[in-house]
């Protein structure tokens, strides 16, 4: 087998994984039950992984990578910063477009399934995938108020509120299959910045 079928067929045991994690849980899902949907026999998983656990640990891995992070923000988004109402609304659109993905919603579903257990020594948090965009917000709002752009607050409880009801939105409405539910959505994180700003505005 080549470098690159190598690749596509680890690549397709992590997507096959989350497909099946996201619907069956992780105890639900066996090394048999993936390797029947990638299309391989189940010794050909054990080439790439040694266990379920290590196939877990990659798709957590994953979503590590293209969490929200600093590259979100683009220099749109930036340029945005000293009208901090529109970015507030954009940056949430932002987030809410990563999260509409199906990806997003399958790693959504097994989170909400999981992160109240342990799985093989694993701990699957919410708020460690969470982690990057707080300290993000969290340096935005400090900026922000040592502008004068917002009153000045907690900058770390800022970040929680802006996040809060934006997860509520996520877990609401993001965990279906139904594709037409962008424009609600919109006119709901429209809401919460309206209602947000209020709180910190100058």
């Amino acid at each position: 087998m080549t470098m690159g079928k190598q690749s596509n067929t680890k690549n397709q045991i992590i997507s096959t994984a989350l497909d099946l994690f996201s619907k069956h849980g992780y105890s639900g899902t066996s090394i048999r039950h993936i390797a029947r949907e990638v299309g391989v026999r189940e010794s050909a998983i054990y080439n790439h992984f040694s266990s379920k656990k290590e196939i877990l640990k990659a798709v957590l891995k994953g979503f590590k990578k293209t969490a929200p992070s600093k590259e979100t923000l683009s220099e749109k988004l930036i340029d945005e910063l000293d009208t901090p109402r529109i970015f507030l609304k954009d940056f949430a659109m932002v987030l809410i477009k990563e999260w509409a993905t199906e990806r997003e919603k399958k790693f959504m579903r097994l989170i909400l399934m999981e992160q109240f257990r342990e799985i093989d020594g694993i701990n699957i948090s919410m708020m460690e995938y969470f982690n990057e965009l707080r300290i993000i917000l969290k340096m935005i709002f400090e900026q922000m108020i040592k502008h004068g752009f917002i009153r000045k607050h907690n900058s770390e409880l800022l970040a929680d509120e802006y996040i809060a009801i934006l997860y509520y939105i996520r877990v609401e409405h993001l965990t279906s299959d139904k594709k037409s539910i962008l424009k609600k959505i919109e006119q709901l994180v429209g809401k919460h910045i309206d209602f947000f700003w209020e709180a910190v505005k100058p």
